[in-house]
């Protein structure tokens, strides 16, 4: 069932009444689905990100949005090694901004004058996003299954991207008509545009010091997948979350 398939447990965030059974991130590429996490505590995030990624691909890729030798304590996933080079991409906040698609001659060279206006707004929102992300998908979206790419700190550039459901809705869907299931993370309170994803779940551990008292709380979530709204299951439960947040993401323990 993946990293994240749960039997019950009692824990002391809630009640065992209100425990789910089960959480199968494995399901995610099912949707295909865009997943986006959020919480106040980045290094409990990016953990969490890289267990939500390796539930589904045992080598995620990784973009990262980070300034140069700008590093976080406590460390994350990149920070203590556990993205392979050819599979990280760090992308400084100006690499991050979405470009101009109209402008960009590259639109002109691959579209005819007879293509349907939704083949044409999928090239588009494509050459929309910025360069990096672009090159990875056009690199790496053609494996013979759906890689999971997780998109880390977009909160650092939340300012250069809209806002609301549509704007955001159209950077997931180039992503996963780009062949690949995409997974962001942003610290702090999201905006609106967070309900163009398919699934949201809050990660509410305050530091790593506590992330015991943590928990992911389903905020959104298709109907007819095994995920609940308003569902809140202990991190403590998952043994995918709790190796990736104890620094030892290839523990046995915690199958793939």
């Amino acid at each position: 069932m993946g990293l994240f398939y749960r039997t019950p447990v009692t824990s002391a965030v809630m009640p065992p009444e209100e425990q789910p059974h089960s959480l199968d991130l494995a399901r995610l590429p099912g949707g295909p689905f865009g997943t986006f996490l959020y919480g106040p505590s980045r290094t409990v995030l990016l953990r969490v990100a890289f267990a939500f990624a390796r539930a589904n691909d045992s080598r995620p890729y990784w973009v990262d949005v980070r300034d140069p030798n700008e590093f976080l304590d406590p460390p994350g996933p990149v920070e203590l090694g556990w993205i392979p080079d050819d599979h990280l991409f760090v992308v400084s906040r100006s690499e991050a901004k979405p470009q101009d698609a109209v402008s960009n001659l590259a639109l002109w060279t691959v579209v005819r004058s007879d293509e349907p206006r939704s083949v044409i707004g999928g090239l588009t929102d494509f050459l929309r996003l910025p360069p990096p992300i672009q090159e990875a998908l056009s690199r790496y979206g053609q494996e013979s299954f759906r890689p999971v790419f997780v998109v880390a700190n977009t909160d650092r550039v939340r300012e250069y991207y809209p806002r609301n459901v549509p704007g955001v809705r159209a950077i997931i869907e180039a992503m996963i008509r780009g062949g690949v299931l995409p997974i962001f993370a942003s610290q702090g309170l999201p905006g609106p545009g967070r309900l163009a994803f398919d699934l949201v779940f809050e990660v509410t551990a305050p530091d790593l010091a506590h992330w015991r008292e943590g928990a992911l709380r389903c905020e959104k979530a298709p109907e007819g997948t095994p995920f609940q709204p308003a569902e809140r299951v202990p991190l403590e439960s998952m043994p995918g979350v709790v190796a990736a947040l104890e620094g030892r993401p290839n523990d046995p323990a915690a199958p793939a």
